[in-house]
């Protein structure tokens, strides 16, 4: 049985390789090293026209504090200069310089300044999120050295809170268009990506994007991780009984029995029953008018919710005009009220019985979505029909690159004297160009560069939220929720 060796991974090489070198390529007399954190582009994403702010507390407490703290400074400094000299000698095959490693042990704290943009406000692309320098000037080497691990554990939390931001702009502003009120919209968005993220810490950091805009999630240990680094008086997320294929099929082919049998176990809660394990729509056409007195007899908080997991999504639940039944031409919410009813809102479009609704999950992203409910709305629905599932599509099939996240140095101080450092390929598009010298976010629109530490940052929209191992500003979740319900108001 092999052992788990302590730690998990070297804090001091949690990094690219040509990190470890950079300490020794800087110029002598370097001191300070300021950098910035920015989403560059949208260019791969266009309707995410902002980045939200989020993930900071959680990384800083994490790793800045956290891990650094139990898997360095508490540890001995044969231990952390040992394990940093045996890996680089196995894996570069020479013996390393340890004196800054042990200089940083003795120290006691990580050596560095962090100022964010409020966790829940968005800034617009190319708006810098983050600014990290070190305080101490032994420790130039250790800005740059966390911009792998800053834009490793960054850029997925901003990116999903940023396209869960998109989601709730577009379906508030479909629910303001076509339904009486938007009380459903929390709802509307339901995370079921947990299963296709790349990892616990993925689908934690990225399921807790989506619940800032969201209540609905299947991903639970979002919520625990919301919990862990940032807390909350109120509900964080929430879901209710819903059942999968293994269930269905266990039951074998007769459905309406099994239909049956799933809403005696939940007389007093929704439920969401997947429809298309044997015949979908038969269980539309056929089951759902046998079974209609028995749904409509259950309380109004009981609504069962039906759930097709395959085929076109926009023809299963808009209808296919080219389909050759009635049925399939109608698409599922239509069937829905030509079954069970409803009412004609205020704002002259059909809403379903609140006894029956609708969940799709398969191969959603924001297209779709888009798609379907506008499709929805042209056939005189109102939005609220329908609840979507979100899963890998929407929020896996994603990378650094989504927003164009880059940490650059842009600000160093060399023998006391500051200079402004940058790149600007001549091969490249734009993309690439950094800022020049110190930023200042006099808006969540915009910035000026070209600053010095001797320039006045009295209104800058960054704020001073980490300093030599301590966590100075702390933001819990109700807060982050408040700041991006408010600039919503003001966007709808």
């Amino acid at each position: 049985m092999l052992k788990e060796k302590n730690p998990i991974a070297i804090p001091t090489l949690l990094c690219d390789f040509y990190k470890v070198f950079h300490k020794d390529q800087y110029p002598e007399g370097t001191q300070v090293i300021y950098s910035t954190f920015t989403p560059r582009s949208n260019k791969s994403a266009p309707y995410l026209e902002r980045a939200v702010s989020f993930g900071f507390q959680a990384f800083i407490t994490k790793y800045l504090i956290n891990y650094f703290n139990h898997y360095f400074f508490a540890r001995t400094e044969r231990e952390v200069t040992e394990e940093y000299i045996q890996f680089i000698e196995r894996t570069l095959q020479f013996t390393p310089n340890t004196d800054h490693i042990l200089k940083l042990h003795r120290l006691g704290y990580l050596p560095l300044k962090i100022k964010a943009i409020p966790e829940g406000k968005s800034v617009a692309i190319k708006v810098p999120m983050m600014t990290i320098e070190n305080t101490h000037h032994d420790f130039f080497w250790l800005t740059n050295y966390f911009e792998t691990l800053i834009n490793m554990s960054l850029w997925q939390p901003i990116v999903s809170a940023s396209i869960a931001r998109a989601y709730r702009i577009t379906l508030t502003r479909l629910a303001q268009e076509t339904c009486d009120n938007d009380f459903h919209v929390p709802f509307q968005a339901h995370d079921f990506s947990m299963r296709g993220m790349s990892s616990l810490e993925s689908a934690e950091s990225s399921g807790a994007g989506h619940l800032i805009s969201f209540l609905g999630t299947d991903t639970i240990p979002a919520i625990s991780f919301i919990e862990r680094y940032y807390g909350s008086t109120q509900l964080i997320g929430t879901s209710i009984p819903a059942t999968e294929h293994s269930v269905m099929s266990s039951h074998g082919a007769d459905e309406l029995a099994t239909f049956r049998y799933l809403m005696a176990k939940y007389p007093n809660s929704m439920l969401s029953i997947v429809s298309d394990t044997v015949d979908f729509w038969h269980n539309i056409t056929v089951n759902l008018p046998i079974l209609k007195e028995e749904i409509m007899n259950r309380p109004d908080k009981a609504k069962l919710i039906i759930r097709p997991d395959s085929g076109d999504s926009y023809n299963i639940i808009c209808g296919d005009i080219n389909a050759d039944t009635p049925h399939e031409k109608k698409g599922l919410i239509e069937c829905l009220w030509d079954i069970f009813g409803g009412k004609i809102n205020d704002k002259h479009y059909k809403e379903l019985d609140p006894h029956i609704g609708a969940i799709y999950g398969d191969g959603i992203n924001y297209e779709k979505m888009c798609r379907i409910l506008e499709g929805l709305k042209a056939k005189g629905f109102a939005s609220n029909n329908l609840i979507f599932g979100v899963g890998s599509l929407t929020y896996q099939y994603h990378t650094r690159d989504t927003l164009g996240f880059a940490t650059k140095g842009t600000s160093a101080i060399i023998n006391g004297k500051e200079k402004m450092i940058f790149k600007n390929p001549k091969t490249d598009d734009g993309l690439k160009k950094s800022q020049r010298g110190r930023v200042k976010v006099i808006s969540l629109d915009n910035y000026v560069d070209e600053l010095s530490s001797n320039d006045d940052f009295s209104n800058d929209q960054l704020e001073l939220v980490f300093e030599n191992g301590k966590l100075l500003k702390y933001t819990n979740f109700d807060e982050i929720r408040a700041n991006l319900s408010a600039e919503l108001a003001s966007h709808c």
